[in-house]
């Protein structure tokens, strides 16, 4: 086999299957994965003449990562690729620390040259090491799907070329050329685990089972497409009339039709539905809330089941009003409206009304009524749901509400014969729609 022909024709392959990427950054270590990606796009950019820049992360924990930065910067001088550089500081010694501030210093220099995409060299063995850490983690079938062809972080498409190869195959098609690599001295140690996989537990496995690795990634490929499935489903149901809102303030879901879902469903829903991510535990608890129950979620998020609807509460920070209005004023034919979008009321008393939110104080005398209520008791008594309470539009004269919009008139707002009606119309946002 040729290798170094297959590796141009798969990363030509994958550019047509999931491009193009214009601009395009190329994250480039130095060891030899990334050093024959590199090969790969510069190749590629000849017949399809796109941007390519080429990003180095030096962590600074080995001694030899000054030489590697240099080794990629030459090797783009000699290719004519435009280099980026970053140094970053790595907080602990974690695999995660050092992986999260890589990305980040990635991530940064694709935003300085407006990159689309960033190519990243990852191979079939990386696959079947992440899916086997996420199997010992727990994971459902989003993490044991394992990394994608093409994904997406913060805005930035993740394209993945060599997904599929064999790293022998990548190293042979270089060996073929003559072309060098950095070797990082780390990678030989066991104090990682992804090395301890990939030096201990894969080989071994693989001398009963040869093609254990080709296997994992086939079985991860299989459930990242089921993955992809009971995503679109979740969004499916979310996207029903009446089944959710995913719009602060008010981001509920509603229980009945949420608790008729097959259990998978049901946590891809939760987890579709919650602006934060939710870990296995925080998942399933959130799954087993019943009427009356209430939870915290991360970063300071809370839930709480009424019986009808899960809410979910934002932090302070969050709990943003939405706008107000607008109202259309139509001529009165007689008719009363339906008290929740409209609402006939006398011209006279339409014209002293402002439109605000519940403030401390509010009452209202409901139609049909002899007395004032508060507007705390006016809600219970409505069965409004208390997180919805705070922002239903009211249409007051300074404290009296002429119509809380959505739940119900006062009496002031009837219309008898001979007064000049008009019938309000409300066209913005209402709590539960």
């Amino acid at each position: 086999m040729d290798d170094w022909l297959f590796l141009l024709e798969t990363v030509d392959a994958s550019w047509h299957r999931k491009g193009p990427f214009h601009p395009l950054t190329a994250g480039v270590s130095g060891g030899a994965d990334s050093v024959a990606l590199l090969y790969a796009l510069w190749a590629l950019r000849e017949k399809e003449d796109f941007c390519l820049t080429a990003a180095h992360v030096d962590h600074g924990l080995r001694p030899a990562s000054g030489q590697d930065a240099e080794f990629v910067r030459e090797l783009c001088r000699k290719l004519n690729v435009a280099c980026e550089v970053r140094k970053v500081r790595v907080q602990g010694k974690s695999e995660d620390a050092a992986r999260q501030a890589r990305y980040e210093a990635l991530l940064d220099a694709c935003a300085r040259v407006k990159s689309q995409a960033l190519a990243l060299a990852h191979h079939r063995r990386d696959q079947a090491e992440t899916v086997l850490l996420h199997l010992f983690r727990g994971s459902g079938s989003g993490g044991l799907g394992g990394m994608r062809e093409v994904s997406g972080r913060e805005g930035l498409l993740l394209w993945r070329p060599l997904l599929n190869l064999n790293p022998e195959n990548i190293r042979n098609a270089l060996n073929q050329k003559n072309i060098p690599w950095r070797e990082d001295e780390t990678n030989a140690g066991d104090a990682y685990l992804r090395n301890f996989l990939r030096h201990q537990v894969l080989p071994k496995v693989e001398e009963r089972l040869p093609q254990a690795e080709e296997a994992v990634c086939r079985a991860a490929g299989l459930l990242a497409e089921e993955d992809d499935f009971f995503r679109r489903e979740a969004a499916r149901f979310l996207a029903e009339d009446g089944h959710a809102c995913l719009h602060p303030p008010c981001r509920w879901v509603r229980y009945g039709p949420l608790q008729a879902l097959h259990p998978a469903l049901k946590r891809y829903a939760l987890r579709l539905f919650c602006p934060v991510t939710l870990d296995a535990r925080t998942t399933e608890a959130l799954m087993a809330l019943a009427s009356g129950g209430k939870m915290n979620l991360p970063e300071d998020w809370r839930a709480v089941c009424d019986g009808e609807y899960i809410h979910l509460i934002p932090p302070a920070g969050l709990d943003t009003y939405p706008a107000i209005g607008p109202v259309t004023v139509l001529p009165w034919q007689g008719k009363t409206g339906d008290g929740k979008r409209t609402q006939a009321m006398p011209r006279s008393v339409y014209a002293q009304c402002t439109v605000r939110y519940w403030e401390t104080g509010d009452c209202i005398q409901p139609l049909g009524s002899q007395g004032k209520k508060s507007m705390q008791d006016y809600f219970v008594d409505k069965k409004v749901p208390q997180p919805f309470r705070r922002y239903v539009p009211l249409l007051c004269i300074g404290r009296q509400v002429m119509w809380a919009v959505g739940v119900g008139p006062g009496e002031e707002a009837r219309v008898k014969p001979g007064d000049d009606g008009v019938l309000v119309r409300w066209e913005g946002f209402l709590p539960g729609d």
